[in-house]
């Protein structure tokens, strides 16, 4: 046989072969379910925002109010020339595709849609819940490795305990469902951390999210489970549920910090706001004087989310010698438009809690001023904002402080995808710190001095960004997130609260490390 006959002949059988694998993978997705074909960039549906209670505007006046907000885009945000997301021909389209009489609600989803297309992850509309469908089904969502599970962590239960992972909901797959919760609660171009915590925040909300993706609403959401081997699948119907409630934070993590085995410190970092932070920053000298003689502590800062910055002023002097130069972590740039007449630039963070200092101060102390001149040689930030639009850069120093004497045993920091914001500010000051290593998953990343806009015509506040925020390394916290230094992610039965492999594992690395340096050390001679 010749090599034409021979090339046609394998011709034919790749052809035959295409068309079986075809009709194998199209009778497979129906099986296992399909996309949705939902579209993050279509926001014309102006009819998915809550019915009851709605409020109705003109076509004129909803136009008037995406004029204003193009006009607060241009002078207030931080990060809409960070990315090349073309927002004035999206703010064009979605007011060419407004019905003569608006729905309020309708737009209030519209707009929260279309302010988390240019990655600013503190941007949304303000008290959106009023605005959207409620009905949902009582479970939560979690992943190990590559898989979905649904869970309760109130009752500590998956919903199916014989068949945990979900593999489709209403015929779609799970891993679109997550794709589109994530587009839809934090935006195509947020951080893979960022997209999770969103999608799983609003996962429960499986009527909202059927309307935003074209599915059809209302009636029991049907899903397909599969067990733990991957051998069995059983179908579960989960009737909706008018009011859902407060679901609490997965993993049922403690408050309280405490004494592990081994002499190991455990620092509980819960929260970044109000009184669980307001105590912890109170007890940090009792807790630094307990743990002063242990071998190693552990930070854990799990689902700490953000606030203020005051458990990092509190507690980062510790690991600082006495002798140790000004730490610059953080820099900044602020909107032009913030500052306002009369006003100077020098001042604008001056409190205690997120003090930032100006390069441009005439009065900055001089050894704040040489440590950034020492960190400033080497910064190259991954994006520049416009000369022309922003202020010099402002940047936040940390210091020794007396009376909290140095820390200089092994620190490992536990992190997640609910640490963002103040928490992400947190997490980076710790960040290649010397003898401190981060255990966990990437956090959310998000950074960026956030304030309300208020729309006239609908009555809707939109949040933005009005300050650009970057990491030690150049990088932005929004989009980016911190990474692990040594990556350990959960096991199903931590979500519901039922074990903590996460913090396990940790103690056994400071075991490992331990043993390490006892076998190397040098030994006496007799």
């Amino acid at each position: 046989m010749n090599n034409r006959d021979g090339n046609t002949v394998r011709a034919r059988v790749s052809r035959a072969s295409l068309a079986a694998c075809l009709i194998v993978l199209s009778a497979g997705s129906v099986a296992a379910g399909t996309g949705s074909g939902f579209d993050p960039y279509n926001l014309g549906n102006n009819g998915l925002g809550l019915k009851a209670g709605d409020k109705v505007i003109t076509r004129a006046e909803a136009s008037a109010d995406l004029d204003t907000l193009t006009k607060m885009i241009d002078e207030n945000s931080a990060y809409i020339w960070s990315s090349t997301f073309d927002y004035r021909a999206s703010l064009h389209q979605l007011a060419a595709a407004l019905p003569e009489q608006v729905s309020v609600s309708g737009l209030a989803v519209q707009l929260d849609r279309f302010i988390h297309l240019f990655g600013d992850d503190h941007a949304k509309v303000s008290e959106l819940n009023k605005h959207v469908t409620k009905g949902g089904i009582p479970f939560q969502i979690g992943k190990s490795g590559s898989r979905y599970f649904l869970y309760n962590v109130t009752k500590g239960t998956f919903a199916d305990a014989e068949h945990p992972y979900v593999r489709s909901i209403d015929g779609v797959t799970i891993e679109e469902w997550m794709r589109a919760a994530g587009d839809i609660g934090q935006g195509p171009l947020s951080s893979p951390a960022a997209r999770f915590g969103r999608a799983q925040a609003l996962f429960p909300s499986i009527d909202r999210l059927r309307g935003v993706m074209g599915l059809p609403m209302g009636g029991p959401a049907a899903l397909q489970m599969v067990s733990e081997d991957g051998s069995q699948v059983a179908p579960l119907s989960v009737p909706l549920e008018a009011s859902l409630g407060k679901f609490g934070h997965p993993f049922g993590l403690p408050e309280e910090s405490r004494m592990l085995e081994h002499n190991i410190g455990y620092l509980r970092v819960a929260a970044h706001q109000g009184e669980i932070s307001e105590k912890l920053v109170a007890d940090i000298p009792r807790l630094m004087q307990e743990f002063r003689n242990t071998d190693a502590l552990i930070i854990d800062a799990r689902q700490c989310g953000g606030g203020k910055r005051a458990v990092l002023n509190a507690l980062f002097p510790y690991f600082m010698r006495a002798d140790a130069a000004p730490y610059v972590f953080n820099v900044v740039k602020l909107r032009k438009s913030q500052i306002g007449a009369g006003q100077d630039a020098a001042s604008m963070f001056d409190d205690e809690d997120k003090k930032f200092e100006y390069i441009g101060d005439k009065d900055l102390p001089k050894a704040d001023l040489a440590a950034y001149r020492a960190f400033a040689a080497n910064f190259v930030p991954m994006w520049t904002p416009p000369a022309d639009k922003f202020t010099d850069w402002y940047f936040m120093a940390l210091h020794p402080q007396a009376g909290k004497p140095f820390y200089a045993k092994p620190v490992y920091v536990l992190i997640d995808w609910g640490i963002g914001s103040a928490g992400d500010i947190f997490t980076s000051a710790f960040k290649n710190w010397p003898g401190v290593t981060l255990v966990g998953t990437p956090t959310m990343g998000r950074s960026g001095q956030s304030r309300p806009f208020h729309l006239p015509n609908s009555g809707l506040d939109v949040v933005i960004s009005t300050m650009a925020s970057f990491q030690k390394n150049g990088q932005r916290y929004d989009t980016i997130g911190i990474q692990p230094d040594i990556a350990i992610e959960p096991i199903p039965s931590d979500w519901i609260g039922k074990s903590d492999s996460v913090l396990d594992r940790a103690q056994a690395l400071i075991l490992q490390h331990a043993n390490k340096s006892s076998n190397t050390a040098p030994q006496k001679h007799k």
